[in-house]
């Protein structure tokens, strides 16, 4: 995601020359409601931004004192501002919403020019891996929460290429994040099937339905711990052999 913006012969600008952050809005906890009323707006937190905006655990608050600023459109990025260090920044698209919604204190919107900068460009750009750290290396920690610094990062620097152009790079953008979502839906419903014919052959291994003799794990396998005394662990001298060095990132990241 981070090449097309790398490798972009443009203009290169301030993100605050075409775009700005507004701060969500406070509220006090009585003033909550899970259920909408004429006098109630949903109000999206940082649990609703996940890869898509996420809208099946809304919130309420009374929307008289609320600013027309305030108010989420359609094209605006929904950023985390206060959160654990590894999810400041964490950032999601605004839809055209068939309700009206504002957001809280510790999410903030990235609302761009449309004179200059086309949204759904920004948002790609501000979703980068690159763009992504950045923002969270300004977080200023506090005990247990770090807060985006908005200033810096509006002085981050962000290619900008004639608006169609934005368009166009959007577009493609766009077309390989469907291809993406597709890939992995047929990854999971691929594992859906792995387990359906395993208990399909050998039923539940829990209530064994098809009364397979049990034994103990010890008595057809073992399980070891790793040890790895040297430091550091990667060395580069301790790689290349027969037999390849696993650890714990290698597990996380093997996708099962």
């Amino acid at each position: 995601m981070n090449a097309p913006f790398q490798t972009l012969l443009s203009p290169v600008v301030r993100l605050g020359e075409v775009a700005d952050f507004i701060r969500g809005v406070t509220y006090k906890p009585a003033d909550v409601s899970i259920a909408a009323d004429s006098n109630a707006i949903a109000c999206m937190r940082t649990k609703n931004i996940q890869t898509d905006l996420e809208d099946d655990d809304l919130v309420f608050i009374p929307k008289s004192p609320i600013k027309i600023d305030k108010l989420l459109r359609a094209g605006d990025i929904l950023v985390s501002s206060a959160n654990s260090w590894n999810l400041v920044g964490k950032c999601c698209w605004v839809p055209d919403l068939p309700y009206q919604a504002t957001f809280g204190g510790f999410t903030s919107v990235l609302r761009a020019d449309p004179k200059r900068a086309f949204p759904r460009y920004l948002y790609h750009w501000f979703a980068t891996d690159r763009t992504q750290q950045l923002a969270r290396s300004f977080g200023q920690q506090t005990t247990n929460i770090s807060n985006l610094n908005q200033g810096r990062c509006l002085e981050l620097e962000i290619p900008l290429p004639p608006l169609p152009e934005q368009r166009r790079i959007a577009a493609i953008l766009d077309k390989a994040d469907d291809l993406r979502r597709k890939r992995k839906r047929a990854l999971e419903l691929l594992d859906g099937l792995t387990q359906s014919i395993f208990l399909e052959m050998f039923g539940d291994p829990v209530s064994n339905p098809k009364g397979y003799n049990q034994t103990l794990f010890g008595c057809v396998g073992q399980l070891d711990r790793g040890v790895s005394k040297h430091r550091p662990r990667n060395d580069p001298k301790l790689l290349g052999g027969p037999y390849p060095l696993i650890q714990t990132g290698d597990v996380a990241n093997s996708g099962g």
